[in-house]
């Protein structure tokens, strides 16, 4: 030990200015330091709410003092009058360069050189176990994803659309971080493989966590191309999938295939056997029939034929139960329970004008004209159905259906449907009339913009922590207020179970 004073250095320094510190008399150390220009990775931002990459030059601006507000933080309306969204009036066409006024939140060159306990608004959730004798989830690590828009490099906004909204969805997010962590192959689970490879494109640095998060950045748009395989099974009748496709495809179609197929091959990673035809187009891969005669609502007895979904990672978050009942005169009732993914809403009808509308007329009871009955008085008579939820996921999807097919091609429905941000189901919607378990809040929808069903553009809603909503529009990520994502032309919903 020598008795030279010891300097104590503060900041981000290099390697020639550690020398010339080191070099200097000892006399210097009593000396005030001089401020000298820091590493920008070492800044401890403000928080102002600032978007996109930037160089050495716009980061200086944007950490000016003068700049700065409020006792460090930028004004709620500066904000939002700096990133102001267009109209849904004025969509982008699919692959075009970007004109519809938005701000586009430019990138992170690095996504992990962000500073830490500096970032708002990102998907925070917890890395969680599920338990297939129960079908929970137990809690874990808190884990928290950067947003990220995604190229679309020709007709791909379907997919970039469905993944950003399911990406809103915290379960999901958790779900997928554990199929990250696990050796998956293409061969035999090329959903799974995709996505594990999708959410390692997320990356937030050691310690982020959601709490005093007061500054916001984006990543790097980024393409999907791991989901090439994936789209190949879903139109085998297209080449060149994430190269540019010819044709436009249905989001809610590619939702329900892709939602199907993880749940399949959940199963199969599991050991479990699966009844899947590889398209897609089977809810239940694992099902028992079996006719029993049980008692409901009043008192009454039905036959009830019941389709068990074998318990997957996935039905956990997504997985509901219908019971439709069948009555006939001079025969018992007949009770059919089925489970779903996803509630096909039929919007077309002059008295639905909003959600809650369209729910009700669901589970309005119909008249079947020509009806078979088995037992009873066998024959064909006029028997009446109704259809009712007794089984609630933990995720409600709700899709408004908006296109229709005739003779001469597709078509699409424009009429407005209003929905709420906080749902509350109507018991007269449930086989039982619990009193829990009902209120939903919204997190995240899809739209498709645009007057032909086979053309147009989807853009995504997402609801990030702190309330934040964001639009993603391929690779523009923009921040929004609550009165731009409760519009009236939505195609798919997500809501999340309170």
């Amino acid at each position: 030990m020598t008795d030279q004073p010891q300097v104590l250095l503060f900041g981000s320094f290099s390697e020639d200015e550690v020398i010339s510190w080191l070099n200097k008399p000892s006399e210097n150390a009593k000396k005030p330091v001089k401020s000298k220009p820091l590493d920008l990775n070492s800044l401890k931002i403000s928080s102002e709410i600032s978007f996109g990459s930037f160089n050495s030059e716009s980061c200086k601006k944007m950490l000016n003092p003068t700049d700065i507000c409020n006792n460090g933080k930028v004004s709620h309306t500066e904000s939002m009058n700096n990133h102001k969204a267009e109209a849904l009036t004025h969509p982008k066409q699919n692959g075009a360069p970007y004109h519809n006024g938005n701000m586009e939140l430019k990138s992170v060159d690095n996504i992990n050189s962000v500073v830490p306990n500096k970032i708002q608004n990102l998907v925070c959730v917890h890395e969680d176990k599920f338990n297939p004798k129960d079908g929970n989830i137990e809690m874990g690590l808190e884990t928290c994803l950067l947003p990220r828009g995604l190229i679309n490099s020709g007709n791909m906004c379907f997919l970039n659309a469905t993944l950003q909204a399911l990406l809103s969805c915290s379960s999901v997010v958790q779900l997928l971080q554990g199929i990250r962590t696990r050796i998956i192959h293409n061969t035999g689970y090329p959903t799974l493989a995709a996505f594990g490879e999708f959410i390692s494109e997320f990356k937030m640095p050691a310690g982020a966590s959601s709490k005093d998060m007061n500054h916001m950045q984006t990543g790097r748009p980024f393409s999907p191309a791991m989901f090439e395989v994936v789209l190949k099974n879903f139109t085998p009748d297209v080449p060149n999938s994430i190269l540019g496709r010819p044709r436009q495809e249905d989001a809610q179609e590619f939702l329900s295939f892709m939602m199907h197929q993880m749940h399949d091959e959940l199963l199969k990673l599991e050991g479990q056997a699966t009844n899947a035809n590889g398209n897609g187009s089977s809810l239940a891969s694992s099902v028992e029939d079996d006719d029993w005669e049980t008692v409901g609502p009043k008192n009454k007895s039905a036959v009830t034929r019941t389709q068990n979904l074998a318990p997957s990672e996935l039905s956990a978050i997504f997985g509901g139960q219908l019971r439709s009942v069948v009555k006939a005169k001079g025969n018992k009732d007949s009770a059919t329970v089925q489970p779903f993914f996803l509630l096909h809403l039929d919007i077309s009808h002059d008295g639905v004008a909003n959600i809650e509308d369209a729910l009700r007329l669901y589970s309005m009871p119909e008249t079947l004209d020509e009806y078979r009955t088995t037992s009873g008085k066998a024959g064909i008579v006029t028997a009446r159905k109704s259809v009712n939820l007794q089984k609630l996921p933990k995720i409600l999807i709700l899709h408004l259906k908006r296109f229709g097919y005739c003779s001469s091609g597709s078509t699409k429905l424009h009429k407005p449907v209003r929905f709420p941000l906080e749902l509350l189901v109507s018991r007269n919607l449930l086989v039982s009339a619990a009193t829990e378990g009902r209120k939903y809040t919204l997190i995240s929808s899809v739209t498709h913009h645009g007057r032909e069903a086979s053309k147009g553009h989807y853009t995504a809603d997402a609801c990030y922590p702190n309330q934040q909503w964001f639009r993603f529009d391929d690779a523009s990520v923009t921040a929004i207020s609550t009165n731009k994502v409760l519009h009236d032309q939505a195609y798919i919903l997500f809501y999340k179970r309170l």
